[in-house]
C-alpha cells in the first residue's frame, strides 16, 4: 500500500495545531494583561514610596509670636525628607494656606492671620497628609 505510513500524521498535526493555538492564546492574553499589570505595579510602588516618605516627615513649631496683622509662626523640618507645608491652623481655624517647601533641617516663618492671645493650638499639615498639633505659648522678645 502506498499510504501505509500516513495513518498517524493527522493526530500529530492536530496535536501541533492545538499546541500552537494554546500558546498563541496565552501570548495574546499576556499582551493584553501585561500593561495593566505594569501600571498596577508602578502605582503600588509609588504609593509605598509615598508612605515611607510620609513616615519620615517630622515638623516642629518652635515659636509663635504676635506680629502686627497676625501671628508669626516659626516652623522647622526636623525629619529626614523634604516636606511641603500646605496649611496652618490656629485654634482650629485655617490661618494660612499655600505651599511652603522645607528641606530637612530648614526653618521658615509663616505669617498666619489669627488674633493675638496668650496660648495657641497650632496645627500644621503637609502635602503627604500628615498633621502635627502643638499647644504653644506666645513668645516674648526675639
Amino acid at each position: 500500500m502506498f499510504f501505509f505510513g500516513v495513518r498517524g500524521e493527522a493526530e500529530v498535526v492536530a496535536a501541533l495545531l492545538m499546541a500552537v493555538v494554546a500558546v498563541g492564546g496565552f501570548a495574546l492574553l499576556w499582551v493584553w494583561l501585561y500593561p495593566s499589570y505594569l501600571s498596577w505595579e508602578q502605582r503600588a510602588s509609588r504609593t509605598l514610596l509615598e508612605a515611607r516618605l510620609a513616615a519620615k516627615e517630622r515638623l516642629v513649631v518652635e515659636r509663635v509670636k504676635c506680629a502686627g496683622a497676625g501671628l508669626s509662626v516659626s516652623i522647622t523640618n526636623t525629619g529626614d525628607v523634604a516636606l511641603r507645608v500646605l496649611a496652618v491652623y490656629v485654634n482650629e481655624s485655617l490661618a494660612w494656606s499655600g505651599a511652603l517647601d522645607l528641606a530637612p533641617g530648614a526653618n521658615s516663618l509663616v505669617t498666619a492671620s489669627a488674633s493675638c492671645g496668650r496660648f495657641y493650638l497650632v496645627k500644621v499639615c503637609s502635602a503627604r497628609g500628615n498633621c502635627w498639633s502643638f499647644l504653644e505659648e506666645e513668645a516674648w522678645g526675639g
